[in-house]
């Protein structure tokens, strides 16, 4: 077989033995937050285009959120750069405010020698070997044959001291989309350590997050899906 042959049939083989993914680069997720029953601001998730990492192709999952409870000006920024094969995390970087204070961090990871570093500080730490940061963590769960009734430990948040992450599939039920369409949804709830959060997702294709119940220091804050493209 010629070598241009030869090289376009394993770019195509390649892309045929890609796995499979319920989100794709363009997807834009808005969402409203509540503090309760108090709208207290509005959240975009987005897959932007891939790049390359660590010389791999990878994903680069963004999401940003601002509001004001109490008056209170907070918010959070992240960026999740995961490797499309594999599916894990390879940088990670972490921007939350609140009022004046910021606290920014940037991760580099290596699942090929389990290890993560932290940016700006000396020395390194152990990950695991197939690593996933926060929000990476929830872009997977879209990926995962999940059954209701069924308790998952899964080990692999980058930082170990986290792990196992218990992720509970607690029941199925039926939503309206804000498209207007009735969709199943499977209810999850996710522990580690003290941390408790929720998430909702569509039991289809997409497997959209539909609802998100997040701790943070003001209060359990709601995610509701209002948008998505």
């Amino acid at each position: 077989m010629p070598l241009v042959s030869l090289l376009v049939h394993g770019a195509l083989l390649g892309r045929l033995l890609a796995p499979a993914y319920p989100f794709a680069v363009g997807e834009r997720l808005q969402y409203e937050a509540k503090l309760g029953m108090l709208p207290i601001g509005t959240a975009v998730i987005a897959v932007n285009p891939m790049t390359r990492e660590s010389g791999r192709e990878a994903f680069v999952f963004a999401a940003t959120g601002e509001g004001r409870p109490l008056g209170i000006r907070v918010g959070a920024e992240l960026t999740s750069y995961v490797g499309a094969r594999g599916f894990n995390s390879l940088r990670f970087h972490r921007r939350v405010f609140q009022g004046s204070n910021v606290d920014e961090s940037q991760f580099q990871i290596v699942p090929d020698s389990s290890r993560y570093r932290e940016v700006g500080l000396p020395g390194d730490w152990v990950a695991p070997r197939n690593p996933l940061d926060e929000l990476a963590f929830l872009y997977y769960l879209r990926t995962a044959p999940l059954k209701v009734g069924q308790t998952y430990s899964i080990p692999r948040y980058f930082k170990t001291g986290y792990n196992p992450i218990q992720v509970r599939v607690s029941s199925r039920d039926t939503e309206t989309l804000p498209d207007g369409r009735s969709a199943p949804v499977l209810n999850l709830e996710i522990s580690s350590r003290s941390l408790r959060m929720a998430v909702t997702l569509t039991d289809d294709a997409r497997r959209l997050p539909v609802r998100m119940e997040l701790p943070l220091p003001f209060g359990r804050v709601t995610l509701e899906l209002t948008q998505a493209s």
